[in-house]
């Protein structure tokens, strides 16, 4: 086999024809990717190599039908595959090294295309290329190079043409490559068996393996598809042969046959490796479970298709890869699709389109496009969103809602790190069998108007069973356990004994706790009416009862440089008032965790008159994470405090702001400690026992949780004459931040027992190129793309004839 494979290579290597594919191959690779705008790597802004190895299969489409063309028709043509037959060689020796030389003469063409790898990563401007996932995109491109081949090699046994071998293998391949995802698209196969025609196709195994996520079963499809046709291959030259060694006309179907009942048993049983440098394609154990649970179809449509800026493009690519990965652990049970909505829309129908979707809680986005410095910018709007449904239910996801939003590129980065929960969570949502019920607490002056109507409404009611609790009510003697959670938002009476006795032991049992409070009484109506307020303690007399979950809320205010704006009356001009926009220390605009999902990659948190929490405070079992926190530079004023807006006359002094990370929000879980333990009557724990069936708890049955946020102006909105804003939105600057998301990822956590929210805490790391570089540099490295790859063809052919000639000459 070595003999024939040799034989091959110098036959390739001898011509000009084998050196002018490579070279076609090369250049044609090298324009697409650093020349043509529509692919070019350099424009996109991005460190990675995606691009080339989405058009490499195309590519090569042509280049491997060139090299194996010739390998077996014109042996036929010829007549030296008689004299090939008196060799003691086997037809599948013979087959084998034509095969094999054909094979490397294919991974030679690869070969200099590692210089795109190792220009792109010079050109990175932070993050570096990703290694891992290049290398096995790298390995996908090579098995497909190496399925090509041996459909290439086959279709070479079948003529003694070599044109007509040309275009049977070109044919074939573009036939196995798409011919099965194309059939898969139709209407009759929708949300039945697509997924499986797809399968059997090349190109969803490449676009597997060629993530960076090598799969055992994908490497066997590769396998089988390659041993199929070179046994095709072996049992088409029998009729070539002069004399029969063993009848082999019906071997091949027996072949076909082992290799799907192969691949049907690795489709059970297999193991995948993601070499990502994030493991980005490794999907959580919840993520696994609650897909691998479906018992029925789920289908998402998904908006975020047409004509695209390269950051929104990425995020459409990771999406479908994502629910690609979603559909193969859900064996088939998730459909999804890309829509573009706008399509053929009057400007009418789009405004009513935006008006529906902004309902649902997506949120269209304008992007302002400008092709190269100096140019004209444009603007188009699109959908980053989608909707899952299932059954007669559906679940909006807003793609970039909550994502950290510093710039454009990481707002796109943080959002592919939420892809995968935002979906789970989705489908959580839709398929879940029973709702949990959430209670919202009134009794001591809770709002229940039009300031807390997105809480209630867009956000309680959206995703759980609301009932309205009232803690001050006797006829409740005991908080019934059916509530997954409670929620206490900015009380503006003290709490008696009886009352923190049900919330006490509500906790012990089981229960979990939301608690958005107001420590003082700073409210904006009275600052706005007076141009000043005094801020002063409001008296809920809670302090006992958060010693006792190991926190302290402060009797102070929280100021920091990272704030929201206001506008303020800065002068008239006439009798019009000219207002100013200035950035208001007292609405600082908090961070949340590093490191866990409640509020990990989210866009900053909108905050009013927010108190610091003293966390020192000495609780045993308990476990406690900052989950809100406000910037580096940042203080605290001791009340009573005036408030006035005569201090924005004069800019802050950041060398009063020395203090970093107050924290404003707080999780302690564990077991917790009764604060009436010894304090309560016998008569009154028999009671609780007997008559409520709740016997009094002095230490928890269970781990609770409980959640601490030292500003109930997190959860409500705001009201103007045209009705309530969004949660979150600051109506100065037109803005919404992350405050809606906050809560939701907090009561998820509390009552959510899927465990779907630990997604959230995947990160990628954001890999740019140097814009700057590529900019004053691009005709350098699109002369190394281009240039040299074909150089280095060039001279590897001049050093084998060279030393071929001298070799020759002794």
């Amino acid at each position: 086999m070595w003999a024939v494979c040799k034989k091959e290579l110098r036959q390739f290597f001898s011509s000009l024809t084998g050196y002018i594919a490579i070279l076609v191959f090369l250049l044609l690779n090298g324009l697409l990717l650093f020349v043509f705008p529509d692919t070019d790597i350099l424009a996109n802004g991005y460190a990675t190599l995606d691009k080339f190895f989405e058009l490499a299969p195309w590519v090569l489409l042509l280049l491997i039908p060139a090299i194996t063309m010739r390998s077996l028709s014109d042996e036929f043509r010829a007549g030296t595959f008689e004299l090939l037959q008196t060799r003691p060689l086997r037809r599948s020796q013979v087959v084998g090294g034509k095969y094999l030389a054909s094979l490397l003469v294919a991974a030679i063409a690869l070969l200099p295309t590692l210089i795109y790898f190792l220009s792109i990563n010079r050109l990175s401007a932070q993050g570096g290329i990703d290694t891992g996932g290049t290398a096995g995109s790298y390995i996908g491109l090579f098995f497909l190079a190496a399925v090509f081949t041996a459909i290439g090699v086959c279709c070479s046994s079948f003529t003694n043409n070599a044109v007509v071998a040309f275009i049977g293998a070109a044919f074939v391949c573009f036939l196995i490559y798409s011919g099965f995802t194309a059939i898969s698209r139709l209407p009759v196969f929708a949300a039945g068996a697509d997924y499986y025609i797809e399968m059997l196709g090349i190109d969803f195994h490449y676009r597997s393996i060629s993530r960076g996520v090598v799969d055992s079963r994908d490497l066997l499809y590769f396998i089988a598809v390659i041993l199929f046709f070179l046994v095709l291959t072996e049992n088409n030259l029998s009729k070539h042969q002069l004399t029969a060694r063993g009848s082999s006309r019906f071997r091949w179907i027996g072949w076909l046959g082992a290799l799907v009942v192969l691949n049907l048993l690795a489709s059970q049983f297999h193991y995948r490796l993601d070499l990502t440098e994030e493991k980005r394609y490794t999907l959580s154990a919840p993520t696994k479970k609650l897909l691998g649970g479906l018992d029925d179809a789920v289908d998402i449509e998904i908006f975020l298709k047409g004509d695209l800026k390269a950051g929104a493009k990425k995020l459409a690519k990771s999406t479908r890869e994502l629910l690609e990965e979603f559909g193969e652990y859900g064996k088939g049970k998730v459909e999804f699709r890309f829509t573009d909505p706008l399509t053929e829309l009057s400007d009418s129908a789009k405004a009513q389109l935006f008006d529906s979707l902004q309902r649902m809680g997506i949120q269209p986005k304008t992007e302002v496009v400008q092709s190269k410095k100096g140019e004209e910018q444009t603007s188009r709007t699109i959908i980053p969103g989608a909707i899952v449904h299932y059954r007669d239910r559906s679940f909006p996801v807003d793609l970039l809602k909550g994502a950290s939003q510093s710039d454009e590129a990481n707002l796109y980065n943080n959002a592919e790190a939420l892809l995968e929960y935002k979906f789970a969570n989705a489908i959580d949502k839709v398929t879940q069998r029973s709702i949990p019920v959430v209670g919202y607490v009134s009794g001591n002056g809770e709002p229940l108007d039009m300031r807390v109507y997105d809480l209630i409404q867009n956000t309680l009611k959206k995703e759980y069973a609301l009932k309205i609790l009232p803690l001050d009510n006797d006829s409740i003697p005991v908080i019934p356990p059916f509530f997954k959670a409670l929620i206490i938002v900015k009380p503006l009476t003290k709490f008696t004994d009886r009352e923190k006795l049900k919330l006490d032991q509500y906790l012990l049992h089981g229960g979990n706790l939301v608690w958005m409070i107001d420590n003082l009484y700073a409210e904006m109506d009275s600052l706005r009416m007076d141009k000043e307020t005094t801020a002063y303690d409001r008296g809920l007399e809670l302090e006992d009862l958060f010693f006792k979950y190991g926190v302290r809320v402060e009797q102070e205010l929280v100021e920091d440089l990272q704030c929201a704006g206001i506008n303020i009356i800065v002068g008239m001009q006439g009798d019009k008032p000219q207002f100013s926009l200035l950035n208001w220390p007292y609405f600082p605009l908090l961070q949340g965790s590093l490191t866990h999902p409640v509020s990990k990659n989210l866009d900053p948190v909108y905050s009013k008159f927010a108190n610091p929490i003293d966390t020192a405070v000495k609780a045993p079992g308990i476990r406690k994470t900052i989950l809100l926190q406000t910037s580096a530079h940042a203080k605290v004023t001791g009340t009573p405090a005036i408030i006035s807006f005569e201090s924005l006359k004069k800019a802050p002094d950041p060398a009063l702001f020395t203090r970093s990370n107050i924290p404003v929000a707080v999780l302690l879980e564990g077991v917790f400690s009764s604060l009436y333990a010894n304090r309560i009557s016998t008569g009154m724990a028999d009671t609780m026992a007997r008559l409520y069936n709740s016997p009094f708890l002095a230490k928890g049955e269970k781990e609770g949780k409980v959640i601490v946020c030292a500003d109930a102006d997190i959860v409500m909105n705001e009201v103007t004459p045209r009705g309530p804003l969004p949660m979150g939105m600051n109506k100065d600057i037109e803005y919404t931040f992350s405050n809606q998301t906050f809560l939701e990822n907090s009561l998820d956590y509390l009552v959510n027992p899927s465990g779907i929210l630990e997604t959230r805490s995947k990160d990628l790391t954001l890999r740019l190129l140097d814009t700057k570089k590529v900019e004053e540099d691009r005709p350098f490295w699109q002369f190394i793309n281009i240039v040299l790859p074909a150089l280095l063809v060039i001279a590897g052919g001049w050093l084998y004839q060279f030393l071929r000639k001298k070799k020759y000459q002794r």
